[in-house]
């Protein structure tokens, strides 16, 4: 006799399924049956709760938005061979200065670095040693530079970047992410200057810096060489995003978040998403597309030397007061008027940042502002770090231009929002 559960089963398919239920005596067969008799079940469309993920490891996507899947591949940008050429190279002799006041108190500094007795005696020689303005200009010989240990390296450079006369310690490259090898791997360095590279290398916060660039020079072979390896150090690294969209892409909330909720742009930014979505084989639209003109104009570019003509360069503050601008307002080059115009139109917010919002990086002790740049979406950002002709406009991630700013532990980042237009 038949369990109960098997006579039900044979009595609800009675409707032409009888001769079927003779045979469904075991659990096989009652599996082989519901497998033959069930509808095709859909499952429903998954919903996404973390950030696609890409096989290439260049390639990396953002955490799901109102911003849409954003999909960024790391670029490296170098200055142009034209602006290159417009400067003179630095001297490749080493040489470290520091104030003359703190030369009787040197000895012991570089004893406690972990410099060699005899390096410290040589740095000190009267004879070798320059007095200028103040200033005490000490000249290491290249072999003992090299010997240097990384990690005391960092305590002494941390020391050098104090003062503005040390160009390249206060202002440093930085390889963010990555080992030398692998940042300069597309480079056109020769293998044995990136092995200079990673010798005279040390950690700033989470940061590979180098310094000693007019020592690098003296390895070049010629002249042109020299300008290669100069131009590799203003390598840096940036991001190229695409907007990802297709016929499941809730257009709305896209274009909502890019305009602001205010219909800004959305005239150009809606018909150019529904384009993408509706034509087979393109399924991203560069970010760019996304941006207000002047950052369409500036994005992933150098300063051009005309703009200098104001007798200031443009710098983050000036990119991110002027971010919604046509046209740009060059008053803002003035850091009195930036100011001011901070505290008449934005007001300070706190996560999570929306499109627009500018992210300020403040001096804990002083609540000076020290850098800026513009969110964009999940953690990206628009910036330009510096100002000075070698420095572009990318997008990075937020939490490397943190690096950059943040490793000193004196600094926070605070966000600020345009006010609301006032009530008329």
């Amino acid at each position: 006799m038949r369990p109960p559960l098997f006579r039900t089963l044979a009595f609800l398919c009675l409707g032409g399924a009888s001769s079927l239920t003779a045979q469904i005596s075991s659990i096989e067969d009652l599996q082989q049956f519901l497998v033959t008799q069930a509808p095709a079940v859909t499952a429903p469309p998954a919903v996404q709760t973390g950030p696609k993920i890409s096989t290439n490891p260049n390639i990396f996507y953002s955490n799901p938005g109102p911003w849409g899947n954003l999909r960024c591949t790391y670029i490296y940008l170098e200055a142009p061979k034209s602006l290159i050429d417009s400067f003179p190279l630095p001297n490749t002799q080493p040489r470290w200065a520091f104030p003359e006041a703190l030369r009787d108190s040197l000895p012991a500094f570089f004893q406690g670095a972990g410099l060699s007795a005899a390096m410290v005696t040589d740095l000190m020689d009267p004879k070798t040693m320059v007095v200028a303005d103040g200033m005490l200009y000490l000249f290491p010989k290249p072999p003992d530079l090299e010997a240097i240990p990384s990690v005391n390296r960092a305590v002494i450079y941390t020391e050098l970047a104090k003062y503005p006369a040390n160009e390249f310690h206060v202002d440093p490259v930085l390889i963010i992410g990555q080992t030398v090898p692998e940042w300069y791997r597309t480079s056109k360095l020769r293998p044995e200057i990136i092995q200079k590279v990673e010798r005279l290398s040390y950690k700033r916060g989470e940061t590979t810096a180098f310094s000693d660039i007019g020592l690098l020079l003296s390895y070049a072979q010629s002249d042109s060489e020299a300008r290669t390896i100069f131009k590799a150090m203003t390598r840096t690294r940036g991001l190229l995003v695409k907007i990802e969209a297709d016929r499941g892409t809730n257009i709305e909330e896209l274009v909502n978040y890019w305009t602001l909720g205010l219909g800004l742009r959305r005239k150009d930014v809606e018909p150019l998403l529904q384009s993408i979505i509706d034509t087979d084989g393109m399924e991203a639209l560069p970010l760019s597309h996304m941006l207000p003109a002047l950052v369409r104009k500036l994005i992933y570019t150098y300063p051009s030397l005309d703009m200098g003509k104001h007798g200031i360069l443009p710098d983050c503050h000036w990119t991110s007061l002027n971010f919604f601008n046509y046209d740009p307002h060059e008053y803002l080059l003035d850091s009195r008027l930036a100011t001011s115009a901070v505290l008449e139109k934005f007001e300070p917010i706190e996560p999570p940042y929306k499109y627009g919002d500018i992210l300020f990086f403040l001096s804990k002790q002083t609540g000076d502002a020290y850098h800026s740049c513009v969110y964009l979406a999940d953690n990206l950002v628009f910036t330009k770090n510096g100002r000075n002709l070698l420095s572009p406009w990318l997008v990075m991630k937020q939490e490397d231009v943190e690096k950059i700013y943040l490793y000193r532990g004196d600094g926070r980042v605070q966000g600020f929002r345009m006010k609301p237009p006032a009530a008329k």
